[in-house]
């Protein structure tokens, strides 16, 4: 569908308004509907260089960063086009970094002529996708991410932690590990990815026992670039903090609905997008089950927007019966071409 994340919303209240977290009459014929979908990356698809995808000849584009660079008061350009993987893998430099390069490739790709019917994002992407959607304003998106970097950081450092993908590893064999590892200190899921991949998060000072540990029930074992426990009770002072900043952020009803990881139903509903924004930052990502939701949908056509192609990636381990389009550096019109055909078809 075309340009559908632009349009104004202009719905009313009336006696026949929904419950809380229920959809319309009009949007459950609108999720009949739905065919495209536009997933936005999390940490973790941050890299040296990332700022190259973004294509030149948009104006937008350097106008979005200079406004998020006054707003933060540091150069995201630099940090995107020039910065070290250290400086990316800093959780308060990598989530401005990969909101902002991604919403710019999604403005991008709507100047260039084509919307989705509904938005999702992997933990951080949840940001991403509720501006993308009209929910937040892009000012207010850079607010949010950066106070959410900042406490998540300040979380980290007084709760050290990181987190391991277990590739190939059984659903009940992990969970035995996990609450055997339990016993010496904090470790939990944090996301489940896709068929054969779960991420936990865990404190620093157990990953050495884990490792030995879930080598055992995993095939592979992946330390992940992140600078903390993600989704887990180690985020708990963190979460606890950003409910507070998070309630004094506009939320407005999108234009176009979100997958929320809480609910897993597409929502329009300003409250309940606020709660799950809060809520995730301690409970684990189902992407997997999010993926699954939108596939139940009628969604067939997935567009990442983002600087890598990692969501792409999960979505092709969970269904081989769609299609997967990346911004990695392509032409947005080549992309938008090839959307249309998938609308046409």
């Amino acid at each position: 569908m075309l340009s559908r994340a632009r349009e104004s919303d202009a719905r009313t209240s009336s006696d026949t308004t929904p419950a809380r977290g229920a959809l319309s009459v009009e949007d459950r014929a609108r999720e009949a509907m739905m065919r495209s979908a536009a997933l936005f990356p999390g940490q973790g698809s941050q890299y040296p260089g990332m700022g190259q995808v973004l294509p030149s000849g948009f104006a937008e584009v350097r106008c979005l960063f200079e406004t998020a660079s006054e707003m933060l008061g540091w150069d995201l350009w630099a940090l995107c086009t020039r910065g070290d993987a250290g400086e990316l893998n800093d959780t308060r430099r990598a989530q401005p970094a990969i909101f902002t390069l991604s919403y710019a490739l999604f403005r991008v790709l709507t100047d260039s002529g084509w919307g989705p019917d509904v938005v999702a994002g992997h933990s951080l992407g949840e940001f991403t996708a509720a501006t993308a959607a009209g929910a937040f304003s892009f000012a207010d998106g850079v607010r949010a991410v950066a106070e959410r970097g900042r406490l998540m950081a300040e979380a980290a450092r007084v709760r050290p932690g990181t987190m391991l993908a277990l590739l190939g590893a059984g659903e009940d064999e992990l969970a035995e590990a996990v609450a055997e590892l339990s016993r010496w200190g904090t470790i939990a899921p944090a996301n489940y990815n896709c068929p054969g991949q779960v991420v936990v998060a865990l404190e620093r000072g157990l990953l050495e026992r884990a490792r030995v540990e879930l080598s055992s029930v995993a095939k592979r074992l992946v330390e992940l670039p992140v600078s903390g426990g993600f989704h887990s009770p180690l985020m708990a002072q963190a979460q606890e903090e950003f409910s507070g900043f998070l309630e004094r952020i506009p939320i407005v009803r999108p234009s176009v609905p979100i997958v929320l990881n809480g609910p897993l139903t597409p929502s329009v509903d300003p409250a309940e997008i606020r709660e799950a924004l809060i809520s995730q930052m301690t409970a684990p990502v189902r992407w997997q089950e999010a993926i699954g939701r939108l596939l139940t949908s009628g969604v067939r056509t997935f567009v990442e927007v983002g600087p890598k192609d990692v969501l792409a990636r999960l979505v092709q381990r969970i269904s081989a019966k769609c299609r997967v389009l990346v911004t990695d550096g392509r032409d947005p019109q080549e992309i938008v071409s090839q959307l249309r055909r998938a609308d046409e078809s």
